[in-house]
């Protein structure tokens, strides 16, 4: 996106708005676009170059690709008024305005014709010629009426006889646009921008914003983002007020799992044991420990069983009634889950023997 200030001038030769030098031969760079009968552009914005002469009265396009062939287009310029020419019906040029007739060769067909209309403003030392939309179906050019497209618009944009103030931005993000969670709730991503000065403009404000939030200004900036996908946007200004955004999207991720470690602590001591030796009842309390380097509060559970050794032949004993049940047990065994809030899990498992 670029918002440009624009200034103007006449040119003598035909009595149209521009800078460029009257009749002599200028050097034109710019883009070609073409759109659909309702509006949708059908390819990129092509870079195209140029000639553009004004004591001829015509500008000179240099072949450019389209659909893997190439696309010759020369124009005629036009004043204001209007203007009829076989196979592309008639253009209005209003005062102020440049007109062109397009004869293009592409492919098998030769002589396409089709017409624009520019509006033509000063930027630096050069002349921008920016597309209408001439014919009133709310799409920039003129609808073709003959030849191979009928219904579709060429746009073309040129920048002639001089340099424009121009910006580039490029947005990096150092640390990749996924990221893995390293603090509570997400990560702080490093975030970097490159400003391309062009055409003798200066720099005026490299500005962030993060979800349509004002982030921060300058070169670099290190946000704290939040765990899922965040739409990230620098805006780089010159001076005269042209600007340049690039955005991009960067994913904050948590794919580790959460640690987690069983304790036995006796009640008695405050001790951590492995075992207990004594055949007097023993008060032993289980703690399940987990930590996440994301997620504060991991959700832990765990449940334990007795465990019985025995072997081949041996006899068990289990006596209760409706109040209690004796099982004479030589372990404990626990076994523990903690989940985090992105759904990492981890389990742990620990046994407490008991020598009786």
């Amino acid at each position: 996106m670029r918002i440009t200030t624009l200034s103007a001038a006449f040119l003598t030769g035909l009595g149209y708005m521009s800078v460029i030098s009257a009749g002599t031969l200028n050097n034109m760079t710019g883009t070609a676009q073409m759109y659909d009968p309702v509006g949708n552009a059908v390819m990129a914005p092509m870079p195209i170059t140029g000639d553009f002469d004004d004591s001829a009265g015509t500008v000179i396009i240099d072949p450019w690709m389209f659909f893997g062939m190439h696309v010759m287009s020369e124009i005629e310029l036009l004043p204001p008024g209007t203007h009829t020419r076989p196979g592309a019906g008639t253009v209005t040029v209003a005062p102020g305005q440049v007109g062109g007739f397009i004869q293009t060769d592409w492919a098998a067909s030769t002589d396409i014709p089709a017409f624009i209309v520019w509006d033509v403003t000063t930027v630096g030392s050069a002349s921008r010629y920016e597309p209408v939309d001439s014919d009133g179906d709310g799409i920039p050019g003129h609808a073709m009426i003959s030849g191979p497209f009928p219904g579709f618009s060429i746009a073309y944009e040129l920048d002639v006889g001089g340099s424009i103030p121009d910006v580039d931005v490029d947005l990096n993000v150092p640390g990749g646009l996924t990221q893995e969670c390293s603090e509570t709730g997400g990560t702080s991503v490093n975030l970097t921008a490159t400003a391309t000065l062009k055409g003798g403009a200066t720099l005026g404000s490299i500005s962030w914003a993060v979800d349509g939030a004002d982030a921060g200004t300058g070169s670099s900036i290190t946000p704290f983002l939040s765990l899922g996908e965040h739409t990230v946007e620098v805006t780089a200004m010159t001076t005269n007020g042209v600007t340049d955004t690039e955005s991009t999207t960067v994913n904050i991720r948590d794919t580790q799992q959460p640690s987690l470690d069983i304790e036995f602590i006796d009640t008695s001591t405050g001790m951590a044991i492995t075992e207990i030796d004594s055949p007097r009842v023993s008060y032993v309390e289980v703690r399940l420990n987990s930590d996440d380097v994301c997620d504060e509060d991991p959700a832990v559970s765990g449940v334990a069983k007795p465990v019985t050794a025995i072997t081949g032949g041996e006899v068990i004993r289990i006596q209760g009634n409706i109040q209690d049940t004796d099982m004479p047990t030589t372990a404990i065994e626990v076994t523990a889950n903690a989940t985090d809030d992105s759904g990492n899990k981890e389990m742990d498992q620990a046994i407490l023997n008991i020598n009786n």
